[in-house]
């Protein structure tokens, strides 16, 4: 049996899944960068509307950061809200997943269009930050609004966010210096070409050339373009021949955009020999998946527009229409490519589905054929000690008959109690009862009992108790005749034969073998005796019926 609720405990845990560590295991693989392998792993959670508070929020807590790492739109992200007002509320202690809660609900609202509500959720973070004094987490929270203010081209909220960002940061002198740079470029996109020149101007003299990286990719090529656009292209040109130095022979992309770039300011200083000869290299330097941008090759399209336009005074429209086809069809191409992946993706929810589905039926199933298996075994076990019980009850029938038997073959004319359970034994018509089991061991007592019959008496006839009681009589000196006398009105007929059986030493067994009732029944009868009586509960009956 105990097989079996192993087996049971094993189905019912197999057929469950946790929740919580597919969601740790997937929080654990967007930590490591891995988004795609995050995905896969929590779409294994079938049911997040049956979680509880907690892993409802955590849940959408790594969906929503699933999505926003991989540069997805949270529109869908609906549990994003309830799992900001879940760490606002009763998982106010756990900091981190708030302000990652605060962030992802923000990201949620300005992608589905509600812009105030999102900078609003941002700006009222940070302000209780900075009022507790955790002006970390402030600092953690402002590049955010900053990233929404500057995709909505709202620079002056931008600019804001950006100088505050700076003023609250200000001890940590590398991010400083980033800082003053995203504050330039912002003034550049305001139109303060002259602000915008004096931070760049200063930066260039500062630490920020220790990152080479950011200093020659970003700083450098941004700070020349406002030059240029300021009107001092000779400085322009320089700082573009810097970044051209650096990366002559190390990447030949970045080249190229250099190439570009001197094109345009050469073509602004009206040199336009020198301008196609820097335009021709940018080509001749870029690679096909360079040019495969759209950005890069409508930049470089533009250009060779304007320099033949300044060369000629004309254009060729038919390349730029060949541009705005090419736009058309690639944007074309990726419809039909995000519409065979959502399809994809469909097909693909729907086999899960379907496997999921199949799953569940064979858990079912196993679950069923389990249960039946219990059942089945346990109902053989209550059958088989069911009938242990009543082959044991009947062995000890046997074995009272076979007592009674004994003792009445013993039995001589004289008044005793052998004598009574001859009498009783040849009325109770047993050799019939055993004949219907004919088993070797009730034939053997068929034959004792015949040996015992009075030929005179009818054997196979029922008790006749009116017999019994003069036997009784006979026998106890009046046993009955006191017996009704004393307590008839009190007694009924059952009673009364239970008492002078009881007389005559017959045991609890013996009673019910020859009443043919059961032991229980038997008990219950001498109780109830006992109460009319007024008997101590473990009195014997008979002695005090004798008295």
């Amino acid at each position: 049996m105990r097989h079996i609720f192993i087996l049971f405990a094993f189905l019912s845990i197999g057929c469950t899944r946790n929740p919580e560590r597919i969601i740790d295991d997937a929080a654990q693989l967007v930590a490591e960068g891995d988004p795609d392998g995050a995905a896969k792993v929590i779409r294994r959670i079938y049911d997040p509307e049956e979680l509880s508070d907690q892993l409802s929020a955590r849940y959408a807590l790594t969906v929503g950061r699933i999505h926003d790492l991989k540069g997805e739109a949270l529109t869908e992200d609906s549990l994003l809200p309830g799992a900001y007002d879940y760490y606002l509320g009763d998982g106010a202690a756990d900091a981190d997943r708030a302000m990652q809660a605060t962030v992802l609900a923000a990201k949620y609202h300005w992608w589905r269009g509600d812009k105030p509500q999102a900078y609003g959720i941002l700006e009222q973070a940070i302000e209780a930050c900075e009022a507790d004094g955790n002006r970390q987490a402030a600092v953690q929270m402002l590049p955010t609004l900053c990233m929404l203010a500057e995709r909505d081209n709202d620079f002056e909220r931008c600019e804001r966010y950006q100088t505050h960002l700076s003023e609250i940061d200000s001890a940590n002198t590398e991010r400083a210096l980033i800082y003053r740079y995203n504050i330039g470029l912002v003034k550049y996109y305001r139109n303060d070409l002259n602000a915008a020149r004096e931070i760049l101007s200063d930066l260039d003299k500062t630490a920020i050339r220790q990152d080479s990286a950011f200093y020659y990719t970003y700083f450098l090529r941004s700070y020349a373009d406002i030059m240029s656009d300021a009107g001092d292209q000779a400085t322009a040109i320089a700082l573009q021949n810097r970044a051209l130095e650096h990366f002559a022979g190390k990447d030949s992309s970045e080249m190229s955009f250099s190439y570009a770039s001197l094109a345009r300011y050469h073509l602004l200083r009206g040199e336009l020999p020198i301008a196609r000869r820097y335009l021709r290299q940018a080509r001749e330097t870029a690679d096909a998946t360079f040019l495969g941008d759209l950005s890069h090759a409508g930049y470089y399209r533009i250009l060779q527009i304007l320099t033949d336009y300044a060369s000629t005074g004309s254009f060729n429209f038919r390349d730029w229409a060949m541009f705005v086809n090419d736009l058309q069809a690639a944007a074309e191409d990726r419809r039909k490519i995000t519409q065979a992946k959502e399809e994809s993706n469909r097909w693909l929810a729907e086999r899960n589905m379907q496997q999921t589905i199949a799953r569940q039926r064979m858990q079912i199933a196993a679950l069923c054929m389990a249960f039946l298996f219990i059942i089945t075994v346990a109902g053989s076990i209550l059958f088989l000690r069911h009938r242990k019980r009543l082959l044991k009850e009947k062995t000890e029938e046997i074995e009272t008959l076979r007592r009674l038997v004994s003792e009445s073959q013993q039995a001589s004319e004289q008044k005793d109690d052998r004598f009574f359970k001859k009498i009783m034994l040849q009325q109770l018509g047993v050799i019939r009862m055993a004949a219907a089991n004919p088993t070797a061991a009730n034939q053997e007592l068929i034959k004792r009992m015949t040996a015992i019959a009075d030929k005179h008496i009818d054997v196979e006839s029922l008790l006749d108790w009116d017999d019994l009681y003069r036997t009784i009589d006979y026998i106890y000196d009046g046993f009955h005749a006191r017996l009704q006398t004393r307590f008839g009105s009190l007694l009924n007929e059952k009673e009364i034969q239970l008492c002078c059986l009881l007389r005559a030493n017959f045991s609890t067994k013996e009673i019910a073998i020859v009443t043919q009732q059961s032991v229980r029944t038997v008990y219950q009868r001498k109780t109830v005796v006992r109460q009319k009586l007024q008997i101590e509960e473990k009195g014997d009956i008979a002695d005090w019926l004798s008295v």
